[in-house]
């Protein structure tokens, strides 16, 4: 019945079908080209967990003897793993292009759905505009590719809080909601501040007291179930929550990544929520318009709490911030009414500044999207991606300063992906010197930019060109922020062909 509303809307509706159209395209490209990670954490702690899982060689990280990782994402990802095996589809490369795909498309889906939701029987203008800033903006389509623990959190909490919201109609659905909504906590435990928020809706907004029951039925379910599968996993009785707590929190070990300021996560929503400088009016209204009339709304306290509670938490990762970016044009359009009106009220000179700033703000998002669309942030990853198709499998012994692209900065081996490309000999050097002495023998050579910039006379010298480049629009940047003495983009990777 609601699928069928929002179909009609968008039947109805063309300069919705176009959008939402061009949204799609948008999220489709995005989930292709965004090859790799963002954070090792979505790697080592999910991915390699898995293989550990399967009994396959795997990349041994601290979390693993702590017992403090929650084991309901590797599970999830061992059984994606064997599917992908069971249909005969064994590349790395493309088993997570096809998992971002999927991964994609359900938040896509959810999170339009809640645009649809609230904005359909209002101003076309307004929902016209959340459509906008939820699919266009330029960093928010590419978190919704992440398999990470923050996404699928995101997908499970906000999903049950789409069917509640939606589908108020008895014990069983609540049932469900408070089930994912402890996967949502064992996804992420952060996430706990964001439930903590929707309980507190229930209790003293909506009020329907007889349906804290279900959903703790459901909730309770959800945390037996993770806790059997951390012991199947860990061999052992462990409660993960706690465990982390103790590590993290009480031993400091979250804290020794580093610590940032109470404000940190709103300065980093006015870039990534659009683009600055609008984005500092788009965010102050949204926010106003969250605590001055939709405070009694089920998105607001859920919202607000999660962001507060990561504000005072020491240790801050704008990784963590993540869940709510989708939900947060949802609150824009709460504010996009008063902003209007505050606008209508400037004076003319006043006015066309703002706007100026708006065309602005509008000019760089789009063409960072663009950028984005064809440049994905992971470039190792997407550099030994590329080097795999040019090599279409071919044994190839290929030098690398001072590591290979299947490593992480610290020389942590991504083994998943070293397992899909054993065609590959890695012969590591310290140094781009030392290219001196093995250059008669080594047809190829990888390195990245920062590691070879002031060393490319060298390896013209000993005869190589260059055959394949992670990103040839962040290698020409770099050229450029080099010769006006500006420091370059880190891990833009390139491979050296000795010329024949």
């Amino acid at each position: 019945m609601l699928f069928g509303e929002f179909r009609e809307t968008i039947r109805k509706d063309k300069t919705l079908r176009l959008l939402l159209l061009a949204s799609l395209i948008v999220q489709v490209i995005v989930c292709i080209t965004a090859i790799g990670i963002y954070h090792p954490d979505q790697h080592f702690q999910i991915i390699e967990f898995s293989s550990a899982q399967m009994h396959k060689p795997f990349g041994y990280v601290w979390e693993y003897d702590a017992h403090i990782r929650p084991t309901l994402q590797v599970y999830i990802f061992t059984g994606y793993r064997l599917l992908c095996g069971w249909v005969g589809i064994t590349d790395p490369f493309t088993q997570m292009t096809l998992l971002q795909v999927v991964f994609g498309l359900a938040l896509f889906v959810l999170y339009n759905a809640f645009a649809l939701w609230y904005f359909k029987d209002g101003p076309r203008r307004t929902l016209y505009w959340v459509v906008f800033i939820l699919n266009f903006s330029w960093w928010i389509p590419y978190t919704r590719t992440l398999f990470s623990s923050e996404m699928l959190s995101s997908l499970l909490f906000f999903g049950g809080v789409f069917i509640y919201i939606t589908r108020r109609t008895g014990w069983l659905l609540t049932t469900l909601v408070g089930f994912l909504f402890a996967l949502s906590f064992y996804a992420r435990f952060q996430t706990a501040f964001a439930i903590v928020g929707f309980g507190c809706w229930m209790i003293f907004f909506e009020r329907r007291y007889m349906q804290l029951l279900p959903l703790a039925i459901g909730y309770m379910l959800g945390i037996a179930l993770n806790t059997w599968m951390d012991h199947e996993f860990y061999h052992q009785w462990v409660i993960t929550p706690y465990t982390y707590y103790k590590v993290n929190i009480i031993e400091g070990k979250a804290a020794h990544f580093g610590t940032s300021p109470f404000i940190v996560y709103f300065t980093e929503m006015m870039g990534i929520v659009f683009a600055p400088l609008i984005s500092i009016l788009l965010l102050w209204f949204a926010f106003r318009a969250a605590i001055v009339r939709k405070l009694s709304d089920p998105l607001t306290l859920p919202v607000l709490l999660f962001i507060l509670g990561h504000c005072i938490v020491a240790h801050k990762e704008d990784r963590f911030i993540f869940p709510i970016l989708s939900i947060m044009p949802i609150l824009v359009g709460w504010g996009l009414p008063d902003l209007l009106r505050w606008y209508e009220t400037r004076r003319s000179r006043f006015r066309k500044w703002i706007k100026g700033i708006a065309v602005f703000s509008l000019s760089l998002n789009l063409v960072v999207l663009v950028l984005f669309l064809f440049t994905p942030y992971c470039q190792a990853l997407h550099f030994a991606w590329q080097v795999k198709k040019a090599f279409k499998g071919a044994p190839v012994s290929i030098y690398t300063v001072p590591r290979s692209p299947l490593e992480t900065d610290g020389h942590l081996p991504f083994v998943y992906y070293q397992e899909g490309a054993r065609n590959f000999t890695w012969n590591k050097l310290g140094v781009v010197d030392s290219l001196r002495y093995v250059s008669p023998g080594a047809e190829y050579i990888t390195t990245t930019y920062n590691d070879v910039k002031d060393r490319k006379h060298l390896l013209d010298s000993l005869g190589y060109e260059r055959k394949i480049c992670s990103s040839q629009i962040l290698w020409g940047l770099n050229t450029a922020l080099q010769a006006v003495g500006i420091n370059t983009i880190n891990d833009v990777w390139v491979l050296y062909q000795k010329k024949k």
